[in-house]
């Protein structure tokens, strides 16, 4: 009887042991189903999130108990080019390839390219890669690549939105220019021919419902700059404003349906009841701007047109200036995470707030391209390597002592 009581207590356990596990294990389900639930709700009711962000979330999760051998992280066969965020990652573009680093600088994914004149952006956990003067181009997450396509002519420029659509600019075969936008699942919601005008900047809304373009052209020998916003649900645009000689290299919207227009000698803020404010720029020139997530803008200025002597100003969401701090250097790049300014200079990366203190320095080499700020970190790009920085405090230059990776191999 007593044998048997033992054997029955030790089933009891053994029960009580397989339950707990079970209940562990629905537990981890429910909070992943959760999750999803949740993501796929904030992706119906903001579109902004996509099935390849949260893809990349969990793929993510799966990984983040590896590590990579640390910064700098050197480049042994290909030019780098430029730098973008993906996610909270970092999506490096070189010569023949494109690759995802992390904080560690461990390689999430690494792709190859044959393209003669990349160029790259990114927004939101996607990034489109384009040919300028080819016809391919590629859109991708941090992790893959979802679609490959190509064009009947040559890409002029390209953009991906928030809610993973992308606005592709050719030439056109009966007009100047054309401009196509497709939706995340790659469907044609619009198309726009462009008559006598070059198209060479183009960017979405945020709610993907607006496209906007800046096209320069000539009239009578006379170069002229326009900046057209579309509705989707019209052919013509809702807002048309002339700039003239001054030429806009960029559009970019900003707190919804603001824009930004930014070129040499212009800067200037569209708010959404079509209201233009321009910066005074009669004395100084446009050098490097950056638009943060939160819709803060950093803007460097050349002074009186100097290549040495330049003005960092922040500017709000809704266009008003927050700082202004003068650099007695030359600028290579500026970044802005919404929090944190980060200026390269020949020599030197100097770190602000939002308040306009100085919160960090280090000292770089003179080969640096451009800069990402992100947090506590802030990464710079050379001919040869991505290094680290931290964003506060004075930076000491270390030498990585762990074996160089190749780029392409690691």
């Amino acid at each position: 009887m007593k044998k048997r009581s033992i054997k029955i207590r030790k089933a009891k356990i053994k029960d009580d042991i397989n339950q707990g596990r079970l209940i562990t294990v629905l537990k981890v389900v429910s909070v992943i189903f959760a999750v999803l639930i949740l993501l796929f709700i904030a992706a119906d009711r903001f579109g902004n999130i996509t099935f390849s962000s949260v893809g990349d979330y969990f793929y993510s999760m799966v990984l983040g108990s590896k590590r990579g051998d640390g910064y700098p992280y050197y480049f042994e066969s290909s030019t780098p080019i430029d730098v973008k965020q993906i996610d909270s990652d970092l999506l490096v573009l070189t010569s023949d390839s494109t690759y995802v680093l992390d904080s560690t600088a461990r390689k999430l994914s690494g792709f190859t390219h044959s393209y003669s004149n990349p160029l790259i952006d990114s927004c939101n956990g996607r990034a489109i890669l384009f040919d300028v003067g080819g016809f391919s181009y590629r859109v991708l997450s941090k992790t893959k690549i979802l679609y490959e396509g190509s064009t009947d002519q040559k890409i002029l420029t390209a953009s991906v939105g928030k809610n993973g659509s992308v606005a592709i600019a050719t030439r056109g075969e009966n007009s100047a220019s054309q401009l196509v936008v497709f939706n995340s699942n790659r469907k044609e919601i619009f198309r726009w021919d462009c008559s006598k005008d070059e198209i060479i900047s183009t960017d979405i809304s945020d709610k993907g419902d607006r496209v906007a373009v800046s096209v320069i052209g000539a009239e009578n020998g006379e170069l002229y700059t326009r900046v057209l916003i579309f509705d989707f649900d019209y052919q013509e645009p809702v807002f048309e404003y002339n700039y003239g000689s001054n030429t806009v290299s960029k559009v970019e919207f900003v707190k919804g349906k603001m824009l930004l227009a930014s070129g040499p000698n212009i800067m200037s803020f569209i708010d959404r009841k079509a209201n233009r404010v321009d910066i005074d720029l009669s004395l100084n020139s446009l050098a490097r701007q950056c638009t943060a997530e939160n819709n803060i803008t950093a803007a460097v200025f050349s002074k009186y047109g100097s290549s040495s002597s330049k003005i960092l100003t922040l500017y709000n969401a809704d266009g008003k200036e927050m700082f202004s701090s003068e650099i007695n250097s030359a600028v290579r790049s500026v970044s802005c995470d919404g929090r944190n300014i980060s200026v390269l200079t020949d020599r030197q990366l100097i770190n602000f707030n939002r308040r306009g203190k100085i919160i960090g320095t280090a000292d770089v080499s003179s080969d640096g391209i451009n800069c990402y700020c992100d947090a506590d970190s802030v990464y710079v790009l050379t001919t040869s390597t991505v290094n680290s920085f931290k964003t506060f405090g004075n930076n000491e230059t270390k030498e990585k002592t762990t074996t160089q990776k190749n780029a392409e191999n690691a």
